[in-house]
């Protein structure tokens, strides 16, 4: 080729480069129209930025739900602790005379050791029952040894139902 048909050619393949370029930059900006598009969109009677602006709104609400039931659950724990739900009965023979194990002594103790103890005695002839409350796992009444092995494993009861 010569030096004239080459500075004729090169306008030619400057132009050819140079469309090649504009159809490239089309289809891209072909394809960013068509996002733009569907994110102005219609999305339930919405366009799509609004729909998402809206379940923003929905998760803040959400969350803020969340936190009145995280807190509420933390008062009902509160209030569980409180509440006498560890029970524990011991069985044994109070006469030697008698058998069946039919006398017992049954605690039923907050988490706090706070509750009552219930003591039934059976004879032949007669059975008696006794109450005595229970404050810090102790009372001020004197305990029996099956009183105080009903408060131990009611209280370990509990121990046993939180791990």
């Amino acid at each position: 080729m010569d030096r004239p048909t080459m500075m004729e050619a090169l306008p030619l393949v400057m132009a050819a480069v140079a469309l090649l370029a504009a159809v490239a930059a089309h289809v891209r900006f072909s394809s960013a129209g068509r996002s733009l598009r569907m994110l102005q969109g219609s999305f339930e009677g919405k366009t799509l930025l609004d729909a998402v602006a809206g379940y923003a709104g929905e998760v803040r609400s959400i969350e803020s739900d969340l936190a009145a039931l995280s807190q509420r659950q933390e008062q009902l724990f509160a209030m569980l602790g409180q509440s006498a739900r560890n029970l524990a009965i011991v069985r044994y023979d109070a006469f030697e005379e008698m058998g069946g194990r039919l006398s017992f002594s049954a605690a039923l103790v907050n988490d706090h050791g706070d509750g009552i103890t219930f003591t039934s005695i059976n004879g032949r002839t007669e059975s008696r029952v006794y109450a005595k409350e229970i404050r810090g796992g102790g009372s001020d009444h004197t305990l029996s040894p099956e009183e105080e092995q009903a408060i131990s494993d009611a209280l370990s009861s509990k121990r046993k139902a939180r791990r």
